[in-house]
């Protein structure tokens, strides 16, 4: 069984599907830690920055995945805020890179950085796919998602896009902390590449990102 640690955990949606794991997820809010302790009962959460924790406890896993706030990087931000409804600019949050280089030349087994396509051009080249870059050091297959339907959707159509249930927590901003979940099949797929385990077929093929929906 894999050690895998889930950096900045959320509410677990590209953990969903991933089985015969065992799991340390870090997630720092309390109200979205609840949550994913309810979803994955037997994950060891921890409650602590997941930047500080990957620096200190990295070499104790065989997978890391790590998602961190892609809020400063986001091209959705840049042109639908700061370009067209006075959004004040922010300082991107270098963590993202950090995290990466800590990974690239200290860790020895498998890992992922997940974020955001970005409104700048990536200061380390990520792999794309499924709307999402990935920085890693295993190839990725191609893997065509379908309409995210992130800019117009609603929570409940979120929710059964992402295939995750909060309707019954009493947390605010919903929206976000789903659009925030990457979906479980491209979780698995990431995951089964990072081992080379054999795909299923799910129906969600195909090579075209250009029809990606942020």
């Amino acid at each position: 069984m894999k050690k895998v640690l889930n950096l900045y955990a959320g509410i677990g949606g590209n953990r969903k599907l991933w089985k015969d794991v065992d799991v340390t997820a870090v997630e720092i809010n309390l109200n979205i830690g609840k949550i994913y302790s309810d979803f994955f009962p037997n994950d060891e959460l921890i409650m602590e920055d997941a930047h500080q924790y990957l620096l200190e406890h990295f070499n104790e896993f065989d997978f890391i995945w790590s998602s961190p706030p892609c809020q400063t990087h986001s091209q959705i931000r840049f042109n639908l805020g700061v370009k067209n409804r006075n959004t004040k600019p922010i300082y991107p949050d270098m963590k993202l890179y950090e995290e990466i280089l800590l990974l690239q030349n200290y860790f020895k087994g498998r890992w992922v950085v997940e974020n955001t396509r970005s409104f700048y051009d990536p200061l380390i080249k990520p792999q794309y796919v499924g709307s999402h870059y990935f920085w890693s050091n295993f190839s990725i297959a191609s893997f065509s998602i379908g309409s995210r339907n992130h800019r117009n959707g609603t929570v409940e159509t979120l929710q059964e896009r992402k295939k995750l249930t909060i309707d019954n927590y009493d947390i605010v901003n919903k929206r976000q902390i789903l659009r925030n979940c990457v979906e479980p099949e491209l979780g698995k797929h990431v995951y089964d590449c990072a081992f080379k385990i054999k795909q299923k077929k799910l129906g969600l093929s195909g090579t075209d990102e250009r029809r990606m929906d942020q």
